[in-house]
């Protein structure tokens, strides 16, 4: 082999050595940048060293933040779904026929005998009545009812105070 071509060719892979290890720098540096730039503002400059060890440090209070949350959340979630919620009444008047629509939380304070009490006890003859319970511990009562006396009717207005004053 020719010694100036071994020469020439010590020389280009010099160069190539060369010119990867200031790639590498750049690219460690563009990383440590990175890093630098996602870290809390210090006021101080600091070394290489010491910004990797606030880092780790960093890394790990946010890992116990995240944790922390999460409990937080999970707490929170199971005491929503514990909790009671204030009751839906609706009262249609359909023709000479009334229908009762209550929707309260599964726990409540009275049953579906308290409603239809209140109900015979304004002149009510229920028809039918049905209990549903649906998903997120609620339950559904519905109940369709007509006047004992088509002459009296029922009284709407006192019916739905009367429930007012039950469920509250």
């Amino acid at each position: 082999m020719d010694p100036s071509a071994a020469a020439a060719a010590a020389s280009k892979s010099r160069t190539d050595r060369t010119s990867l290890e200031r790639e590498r720098r750049m690219r460690l540096r563009q990383l440590f940048s990175r890093l630098y730039s996602l870290l809390p503002p210090q006021p101080v400059q600091k070394s290489t060293h010491q910004v990797l060890e606030r880092a780790t440090v960093y890394v790990k209070q946010l890992r116990n933040r995240v944790e922390e949350l999460k409990q937080m959340s999970l707490r929170v979630e199971e005491e929503c779904k514990g909790s009671w919620t204030s009751p839906v009444i609706s009262i249609i008047e359909l023709d000479s026929s009334l229908e009762v629509n209550l929707v309260m939380g599964w726990k409540g304070k009275f049953q579906l005998s308290d409603i239809m009490k209140i109900l015979m006890e304004e002149g009510a003859q229920v028809v039918t009545a049905a209990a549903n319970r649906s998903a997120g511990d609620r339950i559904i009562y519905s109940i369709h009812c007509q006047p004992i006396s088509s002459r009296i009717g029922i009284a709407t207005s006192r019916v739905q105070e009367r429930l007012e004053n039950l469920v509250s």
